[in-house]
């Protein structure tokens, strides 16, 4: 079992490089990090690379981010990743929708690198301990 602090996955997209390249250097000591730039990159980047946690613009060109978090969330093969809507969109009405699209937390821009790193680990804890209770459950079903 892979270590729950660190060594995890995470998909960062938003149509911004700057954002991108910062939030690759505050998470790659950690994390594996892949990037996108826009939601329909970032749902072919899913195909294949499976993430703990993903952090999403809100506003991107073609689909926007709740519209690609609630096609992730409706996708099973993807299990208990965890959903981070990173953005400048930060009213009440804007949080709300992003819940209700399946949003697990939401950080508004400009952020604290500290806070996006802390936000990330305990998203991965999570994610970890929601598989290994999904193995577990699995196995326990099989006997």
């Amino acid at each position: 079992m892979r270590s729950i602090a660190t060594n995890g996955k995470i998909l960062a997209v938003d149509d911004s490089r700057s954002i991108l390249t910062l939030i690759r250097a505050v998470l790659e000591k950690y994390y594996t990090v892949r990037t996108a730039s826009s939601g329909e990159e970032a749902l072919e980047i899913l195909r294949d690379y499976k993430p703990d946690v993903i952090l999403f613009d809100v506003n991107m060109p073609g689909i926007d981010g709740y519209t690609v978090c609630r096609r992730i969330k409706s996708k099973n093969e993807l299990g208990f990743v965890k959903i981070v809507m990173v953005s400048s969109e930060t009213g009440l009405k804007e949080r709300l929708k992003g819940y209700e699209a399946g949003v697990d937390d939401y950080m508004g821009k400009p952020f604290e690198k500290e806070e996006l790193l802390a936000k990330v680990r305990v998203f991965s804890r999570l994610k970890a301990l929601e598989d290994e209770l999904f193995e577990l459950n699995h196995s326990l079903n099989d006997q």
